[in-house]
């Protein structure tokens, strides 16, 4: 069924409509709150509050793209909660999720890629999330983020290549 239609039921009050909605895009929603936060309880709490809030604003919802929408706030509520983190004081994400220093298997290169992920500024980081990960295309993140095209080309270049320079950079701390 069209996401058109689950809207339009569950707007009607269809219940099954609503679980519709959360079953087909629960696991997105989670794995873009986790790599944004990388914290798995936080990005669980956080991947409701989007259903959740959803659900409270369904009637004035106008978008054509309902996986886009959900990011949307799923992308606002990962900043807010990045924001308050930032407040706290907390160091943000682990450093020492990747001890191999030659990653083989997909766990390795999985963390890895988180790791390096969390070293980058929110704004790129989202936007490679979304690229790669979500397989969006650059417009399409230009919509959901909010800005130009070759803004988001520029960060995800400028994103892809801090990747690369902090990898570089590992490799020649292990080989001292």
């Amino acid at each position: 069924m069209k996401d058109r239609k689950l809207i339009e039921r569950a707007r009607n009050g269809d219940k099954d409509a609503l679980d519709e909605i959360v079953i087909r895009y629960y696991d997105d929603i989670y794995r873009f709150c986790l790599y944004m936060t990388g914290e798995e309880q936080d990005s669980y709490d956080i991947s409701q509050e989007v259903f959740l809030r959803f659900f409270s604003y369904m009637n004035s919802y106008r978008h054509r793209n309902l996986k886009g929408y959900l990011l949307i706030i799923a992308r606002n509520l990962c900043r807010d909660y990045l924001r308050r983190r930032s407040r706290e004081n907390e160091t943000g994400f682990p450093d020492g999720l990747a001890e191999k220093k030659d990653p083989i298997g997909s766990v390795e290169l999985e963390l890895l890629m988180n790791r390096l992920l969390g070293q980058l500024p929110c704004e790129q980081r989202e936007v490679i999330i979304l690229r790669i990960r979500e397989e969006f295309k650059f417009k399409e993140i230009a919509g959901i983020t909010g800005d130009s095209l070759s803004t988001v080309k520029s960060r995800y270049r400028l994103g892809i290549a801090r990747m690369r320079s902090l990898l570089e950079s590992e490799k020649g701390d292990d080989s001292l």
